[in-house]
């Protein structure tokens, strides 16, 4: 009797301590769309989705959930039912339906087009016979909220839920278009959004810093709301830049970072090409504008984009002295896109020293190609203890639609030393990425021929590690 006292005063005891704390299982990790489709028709003449191919692929990423798109034809819908669902649950990933909106000319999803109350009762009816189906989404959502009314959501809503109450429902919606009026009419409809990254509003695909401030604004105005964040792994329509394995891995990992805080509850990237012949596995020689190798600086100011007077954006790096040398050089490549039957005074090409310009080039200044600047900062350093090059694009003037993307490269110093001057690691200059003025924007540049195959091992890495 004492001691079976003894053991409930144990347990007791053990029960009011402090719980450890355990992992919590991962958030959402997975991508979006990018469906492969058998090499050679079968016998009904249609080439069907590759849906052994991919699960195996996407298994392979670490991914837990995928948006699958109803993109094309019908079968879409036929070997999501009948071949997709039962490979996925083996392979223990969640599949969320992703059906186009009403603006997307590009696209119609079929079978049932823009009848998003069918959609939601078909979705809601197979998920019954296929629990890993666990949620479905409209791309473009937030673009027409003329036909997604309240009342037109309520009735998608009602017709999932007399099927399948558990079935979520998670459009995409963009920063800009968390309105108060949205907030308040639309999203106590919702069981998540999912909330694509591009920086807005300067829409690029290169700088990263934004997101963890547009995140906590977004779970400040959205409380017991899921934020599923889907950056940007495919190209971003009317960007100048595609995305690099750099930039993808960076937003990731801060992505990632903001889920285990609990501000997101998941990452999804649009398009990963995750697997031969998905688009995007590879990227043409013609998309490396690097002067020599495959990476360079790039300074950019979109078309459509107002600017003001000094705002800038800069690439900054710290440069040793080498004792005793009696002349001190800089030289680089530099080039855009502008020339001299272009507008001058408005974008401005600058090196400053600890703070001064140096050197400085309008865009309109010369032709379209490289040109090579050698400046000597011997004057400028006798004394110093130190030496700080940065490199920026200045606008003197602002502008309201004036494209520029210009880049630099090849960096050689004399009676200095500077790490990575030929610009191949990305991250080596990132940290040192610096901006006045959101509609100016820049980043190291680093060209990936096999793009898939590394941002896909990275991404990987990164979803495996949680």
């Amino acid at each position: 009797m004492f001691r079976v006292t003894l053991v409930v005063i144990a347990a007791l005891l053990l029960a009011a301590l402090p719980r450890v704390a355990h992992a919590e299982p991962p958030g959402v990790v997975g991508t979006a769309a990018n469906l492969v489709r058998e090499a050679e028709p079968r016998a009904d003449g249609v080439r069907h989705v590759d849906s052994k191919a991919m699960v195996a692929a996407l298994k392979a990423l670490n991914v837990n959930t995928y948006a699958y798109p109803m993109a094309g034809d019908n079968h879409h819908w036929t070997d999501l039912r009948d071949e997709f669902l039962p490979l996925a649950a083996a392979a223990g990933i969640d599949v969320w339906v992703l059906v186009a909106a009403p603006s997307q000319t590009c696209c119609v999803s079929r079978p049932h087009r823009h009848d998003y109350v069918a959609w939601a009762r078909d979705i809601a009816t197979l998920s019954k016979s296929h629990p890993n189906l666990v949620g479905w989404s409209v791309d473009d959502f937030g673009y027409d909220l003329r036909t997604f009314t309240p009342a037109y959501v309520g009735q998608m809503r009602a017709a999932a839920r007399a099927v399948n109450p558990s079935l979520k429902f998670i459009p995409i919606v963009y920063y800009a278009q968390y309105t108060d009026a949205f907030i308040a009419e639309h999203v106590p409809l919702l069981d998540g959004v999912i909330f694509p990254f591009w920086d807005d509003p300067v829409r690029d695909t290169s700088w990263t810093w934004s997101l963890s401030y547009q995140v906590k604004q977004l779970a400040a105005r959205l409380p017991g709301t899921p934020v599923y964040v889907m950056p940007y792994a495919y190209p971003l329509s009317h960007a100048a830049q595609s995305p690099t394995v750099s930039y993808v891995e960076a937003i990731t990992e801060k992505a990632l970072e903001l889920v285990r805080t609990g501000e997101l509850a998941g990452v999804v990237q649009y398009k990963l090409p995750y697997m031969p012949g998905t688009s995007g596995w590879t990227r043409p020689a013609t998309g490396n504008l690097a002067h020599t190798g495959d990476g360079r600086l790039s300074f950019v100011v979109q078309a459509g984009t107002a600017t003001r007077a000094g705002m800038w954006c800069a690439a900054t790096r710290k440069a040793q002295l080498v004792p005793g040398a009696t002349r001190r050089t800089v030289s680089f490549w530099h080039r855009d896109d502008r020339g001299p039957g272009d507008p001058a005074g408005y974008h401005v090409k600058q090196l400053l020293l600890n703070g001064r310009v140096v050197w400085e080039r309008d865009v309109a200044a010369d032709q379209d190609a490289w040109q090579r600047a050698t400046i000597d900062l011997t004057a400028a350093l006798k004394g110093a203890a130190s030496a700080t090059l940065q490199w920026r694009l200045y606008e003197r003037k602002g502008v309201a639609n004036y494209f520029t993307d210009t880049r630099v490269d090849d960096i050689a110093v004399t009676g200095l030393r500077l790490s990575d001057p030929g610009v191949e690691d990305a991250a080596t200059w990132t940290a040192g990425l610096t901006r006045r003025g959101g509609p100016v924007y820049c980043s190291a540049q680093v060209h990936h021929q096999d793009y898939g195959a590394e941002v896909s091992a990275r991404v990987a890495e990164l979803y495996a590690a949680g």
